[in-house]
């Protein structure tokens, strides 16, 4: 029982480690892969792997063997810029590969002596991607690396000579989805934000108006402004209220003064704004429709045009009617906030 445990543990503690890289074993040894892991962000937001057939990317060996446009080993403490992305040896790789894996081969190492592979537009690291020495037979390893901006990758030998092979298996794409998992509570905040209306409801309660002028006034014309706020009134039995209109009157006016917009704008949100650009002249009242969300307060702009003269206004009213928050799905079928659009008869 005791074995069995530890075997267990075991197995939790590699899972683990396996979330976070990748561990790849070859005859030369082993290496690590980075999997480009970042806890910080969604997968979304990460390149993700694509596999290929894979194909001879170059071989540095004698003619007979060549692959790509050198066929000639690597000299000590050379550095060699090698091409991935576009067409090169037998690989035709595409131009959203941000990162290449490979199966890297060195072949008659003259000396003991390893191979640095990196992103040809970055400092070379302080590590190895495979080791020999002198009469070591062919040392493969499974090597990944990110490619710099333009596709390339760089490699270094050290000390003596040796020729290199390398066979592409898949590279890395960067991606732009959110596939970060969400609580049920989450997606349904997303949904009811994205779909939710208002609608009014007969709650047994009739509209009430609330009074903004009491007694006529007089503005005078040229482009002024009114500007005012609008609260609506407090919920009563469990009711809440939504505006549903504003109603303006004229009372008089006289030479060629105007009311030319009325504005309505959500409090809360910017860039909210319900208009109405009918020029009004003419005694009478006036309503703006407005239907917008309960809960929330507005500020009312009426601007004034037509130059000389002036508009007594008067009984400037909003109008609150009872309304509750409801869902529309993309067919445009309302449903209660509470209830989810795919139980909808």
């Amino acid at each position: 029982m005791k074995q069995s445990g530890s075997v267990s543990l075991s197995r939790a503690r590699w899972a683990a480690v396996g979330a976070a890289v990748a561990v790849s074993l070859g005859a030369g040894g082993f290496a690590v892969t980075n999997a480009i892991v970042n806890p910080v962000i969604s997968s979304g937001q990460r390149a993700v792997f694509v596999a290929i057939t894979p194909c001879r990317l170059f071989d540095l060996r004698p003619p007979d063997l060549q692959v790509g446009p050198r066929g000639a080993p690597l000299t000590a403490g050379e550095v060699y810029t090698q091409p991935v992305v576009g067409t090169n040896g037998h690989c035709v790789i595409p131009a959203e590969a941000v990162a290449v894996a490979m199966n890297v081969t060195a072949v008659g190492g003259s000396a003991a002596s390893y191979l640095t592979i990196w992103p040809a537009d970055a400092d070379r690291p302080q590590a190895s991607n495979l080791n020999w020495v002198p009469g070591s037979p062919p040392t493969p390893n499974k090597v990944d690396s990110k490619l710099s901006a333009d596709g390339k990758i760089k490699m270094f030998n050290p000390a003596g000579t040796v020729s290199v092979l390398a066979d592409v298996v898949g590279y890395y794409a960067d991606h732009d989805h959110d596939d970060r998992y969400y609580t049920k509570a989450e997606v349904r905040s997303d949904i009811v934000m994205s779909h939710s209306v208002l609608a009014f409801v007969n709650a047994g309660m009739p509209p009430t108006s609330v009074g903004l002028y009491a007694n006529a006034t007089r503005v005078t014309g040229g482009n002024g402004a009114i500007e005012m706020p609008i609260i609506g009134p407090l919920s009563q039995f469990g009711v809440a209220y939504g505006l549903k209109s504003v109603t303006y009157c004229i009372k008089d006016a006289s030479g060629v003064a105007k009311v030319d917009t009325i504005n309505v704008e959500r409090t809360a949100v910017a860039n909210v704004d319900h208009f109405d650009y009918t020029d009004r002249t003419a005694a009478g009242c006036y309503t703006v429709a407005i239907n917008d969300y309960i809960g929330t307060s507005f500020m009312l702009t009426m601007f004034l045009g037509g130059g000389s003269g002036f508009i007594d206004i008067t009984g400037l009213t909003s109008t609150w009617a009872p309304a509750m928050i409801v869902m529309s799905d993309d067919s445009g079928t309302t449903v209660p906030a509470g209830q989810d659009p795919s139980k909808t008869p």
